[in-house]
């Protein structure tokens, strides 16, 4: 999300420079990551039962509280052009790979 914010910030804005800052929504970056936290949590393979119990719930709690608390978020702009992208390639392999691991369990059930 922040590499798309970078690119829309580019095209709007063609005089700006490598070195300057970008404003990005927090609660709507924080409130992205809780709720893709809360969605996601079921498909995620927690190796002890404290993780399921305490993360499962906190790490959705903590990101909603950032939201509520923060009101902008400022990086660099290269850094989001840089980090953007590859947390997208990131997230797309990981959803093929919980999408090709839920085929073959498919696969294998009688």
């Amino acid at each position: 999300m922040t590499g798309v914010a970078a690119l829309i910030e580019m095209v709007l804005r063609p005089e700006l420079v490598m070195r300057s800052e970008l404003s990005l929504s927090a609660p709507l970056l924080f409130g992205f990551a809780a709720g893709l936290a809360v969605f996601s949590a079921s498909h995620v393979r927690w190796s002890f039962r404290w993780q399921r119990l305490s993360l499962r719930v906190a790490y959705p709690l903590v990101m909603i509280g950032c939201a509520i608390a923060l009101d902008v978020f400022t990086v660099p702009l290269g850094a989001a052009l840089i980090v953007g992208p590859i947390a997208a390639l990131l997230l797309a392999a990981t959803l093929m790979r919980t999408r090709q691991a839920r085929d073959e369990a498919d696969c294998l059930t009688p």
